[in-house]
């Protein structure tokens, strides 16, 4: 549950930001649409995601572990 609060007020924030960028004329919303990452930003973001996940999941992984002694 929390991890699901803390993606809302993630996606209430980058709202805010697409929206304000879009308003001063910086950024469009479908040029941020048709963004592609380069293969550098690509990798940063997988190896951040796999980090992320890693942690997220690292209390399961630690109850399986308790539960395998016991």
């Amino acid at each position: 549950m929390a991890l699901t609060g803390e993606v809302s007020v993630l996606h209430e924030r980058l709202d805010t930001i697409e929206r304000l960028l879009e308003v001063k004329g910086i950024l469009s919303a479908t040029e941020i649409e048709a963004y592609e990452p380069d293969a550098k930003v690509t990798k940063e973001r997988e190896q951040w995601r796999a980090e992320y996940i890693a942690r997220v999941l690292r209390v399961v992984q630690e109850e399986l572990e308790t539960l395998k002694k016991s």
